[in-house]
């Protein structure tokens, strides 16, 4: 009896804690979006929101300085996560470039954000991103909310010299 009570406990600790992680949501509209990947690899290569989705993910959220930037939530991999499966770290690029489909870009030095959550979201915090987020936005607890850059189509890696 000691036995299936503590078999019950078990298992319902480990349903609770499933269901504790980031969730998400139904993606199956922009899932395959290609994002451009320059300077990572030898050659340009694309993933997409799908592949994203298979890598470790958390939910972040950030809020701006101003009413109009509010606040943000999204789920995805931090760029730390997305790096690793290439055996590379932030601080490998003197920048890292990244371009929404409207052509608006950010910069961020490699080495400046080796500790920072820089999250590459695939969803919301509970639903798909709006058509004009998709098919991926930044969300960066850390830093102005003119980094938050959404519609991410491309994103450039161009590795320190020396």
């Amino acid at each position: 009896m000691k036995r299936l009570i503590s078999a019950i406990i078990a298992i319902t600790a480990l349903l609770i804690l499933a269901s504790c992680g980031a969730k998400l949501p139904d993606i199956s509209e922009y899932g395959d979006t290609p994002i451009t990947i320059v300077g990572l690899l030898d050659e340009e290569f694309e993933i997409t929101p799908n592949e994203l989705a298979k890598l470790k993910f958390e939910s972040s959220s950030a809020t701006g300085a101003s009413a109009k930037a509010g606040t943000v939530k999204g789920v995805g991999p931090t760029l730390i996560t997305f790096l690793a499966g290439y055996g590379k770290t932030p601080a490998d690029f003197a920048t890292i470039r990244f371009t929404a489909s409207d052509a608006y870009t950010i910069r961020l030095a490699g080495n400046k954000h080796t500790d920072d959550v820089v999250l590459m979201a695939i969803s919301g915090d509970s639903k798909p991103l709006p058509a004009s987020e998709q098919p991926m936005r930044l969300i960066m607890p850390d830093a102005d909310s003119s980094q938050w850059i959404y519609g991410v189509v491309r994103i450039e890696f161009t590795p320190v010299e020396g």
